[in-house]
Formats: structure tokens, sequence, C-alpha cells
């Protein structure tokens, strides 16, 4: 006997498919089978179950079927019908999909028998995606994702609901009761975005036609707007204002707590998101940070970030480290959450004084806020400015984004401050060439 060539693989037997049929067939039936084997010739028949149709996947090199009832009646006039369902099936099939799986995203078995997507299906399949695989958690899913995207459902399954991503999206420029809708706003913003991301898995991950698609960055943006001239401007909009080293450590030497001293310290020194005060551990050329943050593009990995000491203030990063790795300062409670541990620094610094003069001059002399991120973006200046400076994507990766993150976030307010300088040291260069020229 020839083998195949694959040890692992034996000759297969035939074996039949189609499933025993009835003493008598109806002209029509045969007709309906014969459409099935002509779109699908491989592994696919289908049987009349109490008068609805049951489809059977057979897979030649396992051995192995499936079987499961559509919401279709045995019928001549369920041809069309059925094989737009075995094409979504098939679709789904080849993204990893069990066959009832795929019967239930493809059917909206609340509203048989048309065939349509079960959008329900695809949002739990969505979410089961996102929180498996790290994504989001459970948590953030739930207040976040959860009541935007059943939102996002209900618009589809409207009965004006959209036939595509574009219009699928632009339906979400609206909130529940009409609320949320104004250009740009965070809002509006977020419905989006996840309503894309829903939209992408769908057609990346479960097989949904390219329709489906989310359309490209311009459109996108489009879409979500950009806020009104007049609109008044939210507490936490735009980029916070950054703080000097100067700034911050007349911050650091305000401070008599000496918990609270260390997590600014290790803040405004090593440029930590708040919630990674959870998370940091000393080590001898650095602090550890064990934080991933999840996006949409994926986590972010444990980095360790280098000592760079703010100007006037050398071997303080060495001191904090000391501090920290030691155990005789312990960082103060900042609860479990994210949001915890950023609420927790936000109500301590609100209490400061320092911090509440720093908050007014800003916004009186650069209509800008100062939060807890000022102190992650001065680290990123302190890169930047640094003598010789910091290559940007090393400072990315200490600070655990992204070099395009890194470069949109921080530039332009680098290069701004490159400019003042720039000129500053020309026009000192002239007076100075004045001043030579005229003792000549």
């Amino acid at each position: 006997m020839r083998t195949t060539g694959y040890p692992c693989v034996q000759p297969e037997k035939p074996h039949s498919t189609v499933p025993k049929q009835r003493a008598s067939t109806e002209p029509w039936e045969e007709r309906l089978r014969k459409a099935v084997r002509e779109q699908h010739p491989f592994g696919y028949s289908i049987r009349p179950i109490r008068g609805q149709i049951q489809v059977q996947r057979y897979w030649l090199d396992t051995g192995k079927r499936e079987t499961a009832m559509l919401p279709l009646e045995w019928h001549k006039s369920s041809q069309r019908d059925l094989l737009n369902a075995l094409d979504g099936i098939n679709k789904a099939l080849t993204r990893g999909l069990g066959l009832k799986d795929a019967v239930r995203l493809v059917f909206d078995l609340r509203d048989v028998p048309n065939v349509r997507v079960n959008w329900s299906e695809v949002l739990d399949l969505f979410r089961r995606y996102k929180i498996e695989t790290g994504d989001v958690k459970e948590s953030t899913w739930d207040k976040e994702y959860k009541p935007r995207l059943e939102w996002f459902v209900e618009q589809l399954n409207s009965p004006s609901g959209a036939n595509d991503a574009t219009k699928a999206l632009e339906a979400m420029r609206v909130g529940r009761n009409g609320q949320g809708g104004e250009p740009g706003s965070r809002g509006r913003k977020l419905r989006v975005q996840y309503a894309a991301q829903m939209l992408r898995f769908a057609v990346d991950q479960v097989g949904l036609d390219q329709r489906w698609q989310p359309p490209k960055d311009a459109a996108m943006k489009k879409i979500v707007g950009k806020p009104l001239g007049n609109a008044p401007k939210a507490a936490n909009a735009g980029q916070a204002h950054q703080l000097t080293d100067s700034q911050f450590l007349e911050l650091f030497d305000s401070i008599t707590n000496p918990s609270w001293k260390l997590a600014v310290g290790l803040l405004g020194v090593f440029g930590l998101r708040g919630v990674e005060l959870n998370y940091v551990s000393a080590r001898g050329d650095g602090l550890h940070v064990s934080y991933k943050k999840n996006t949409a593009k994926g986590a972010t990995k444990p980095r360790l970030v280098p000592i760079l000491d703010p100007i006037g203030r050398p071997g303080l990063g060495r001191q904090l480290l000391l501090a920290l790795g030691s155990g005789i300062v312990e960082l103060p409670p900042l609860g479990t959450s994210d949001a915890d541990a950023s609420s927790a620094i936000s109500v301590f610094l609100r209490r400061n004084e320092t911090w509440k003069r720093f908050k007014a001059q800003a916004e009186a002399a650069y209509d800008a806020r100062v939060s807890v991120y000022s102190l992650r973006h001065l680290f990123a200046w302190r890169c930047a400015t640094t003598t010789p400076p910091v290559n940007p994507r090393a400072a990315a990766v200490a600070m655990g984004h992204s070099y395009q993150v890194h470069v949109a976030t921080y530039s332009q307010q680098v290069d701004l401050d490159g400019v003042k300088a720039a000129f500053a040291a020309a026009n000192q260069e002239s007076t100075s060439l004045e001043l030579h020229t005229n003792k000549n």
C-alpha cells in the first residue's frame, strides 16, 4: 500500500458525508442539496429534521463532524437564505469558531427566518476576546465598553440600522437620549473608537463581510469631529502643563509626610504614571516597573527606568531608590484600581499649598492645567533637555509607551523650548559681538 509521504497522515478510506436520505424525495429537495454541493463541494451536507434544516460539517483530515440546526424551514423557498447562511457560517468557521457558534453568529434567532448578523453574539465574542487576551480588565469592560457597545448593538439592530461600517460609526456620534454628541468630545470619541474595535474584530476574527471594516484614520477623525471654538473646555481637557525641575524640587521639599514624599519623588524623578507606584521596586541600576498598560495595540512590557536626577539635586534618584528598597518608608495606600490610585494622589496634592500655587500660575499664564501627569511630562522634558539629551526612542522605552506616542505627545513642547533657547543664545551672542565691536 502506498503512503502519502507524511508519517502522521494515513490514507483516508472513501467516506460519504451525505446523510441518508428518505426513500422518496421531491425534485426540489435534490435541487437544494445540489446547490449546497456546488457552492460548498467539500464537507457540507443538509437534511430535514422536524421540518427544519440541519447542517453537517465534516472534516476529512480529522474524521470529525459537527451538526447544528438552522432556523430555516425545509422548503424549496429556503434555498437563497440557506446558501447565504452557509457562506457566512463557512467564513466564521475559518476564523476558528465551532459550528453552533457560527450559526448563532449568522442568525438572529429572535427574528427567524431572516438571515442576518447576530450582533449580540459578535459583542459577546468580542468581550471574551478582549478579556481573555488581557487587553482590558473585566471591570474596565463593564464600566467603559459595555454601555457604549450595547448601545451600538441596539443601533445596528434597529429597523433603520446601518449596512456598512462608516454609517454604523456615524450613528455613534450621538449617545443614548441624544447625549454626548458634541464634535470632538470624549464621549463621542470613545463611542466611535470602541465601536470601530468591535467591527475590526468582527471582520478580522469572525469573518464578517469587508464592508464592516472601519474606514481609514482620516475618515475616523471626521466622524469624531473637532471641538467647536466656543465649546466649554472640560476640566481635564488638553495635555497637562509640565512642571520645571525647580518647581518639582520646591513641591518635593514642601511635603513633610515621608510616605507621600517618597511617592511624589518617584513620580517626578522617574516619570511614572500614578498607578505605577503600585508596581515599582528598587534595582541597583534604576527603578523597575512591572505595570502593564493595555491599549488597543497591545500591552506595555515591564521596564527599567534609569536614574536621571533633576537639575539642582544630584543623587536624589539614588536616595529615593534606597528609601524604597529598604522598606523603612512605605508608599501610601493607593487602592487596588487605576482610578483609585490616580484619585488618591490627586486628593493629596490638592491639599498642598505649593501645588495650588502652581495650578493657579499655569492657568493664569498659559490657560493650562496642572495634574499628576505634569510630573511625568517633566521627566520627558528632562530627557530632551539634558546634556547630552536622551535619545527619544530610549526615553519612550523608559516611559513605557511607543516612540510614536512619545514624539506626538512631547516633540511640540520640546521643540518650542529648543527654539526659545536657540534665539536666546543668538541674542546673547549678538549682544556680546556688539559690545566687543564698540570696545574696539
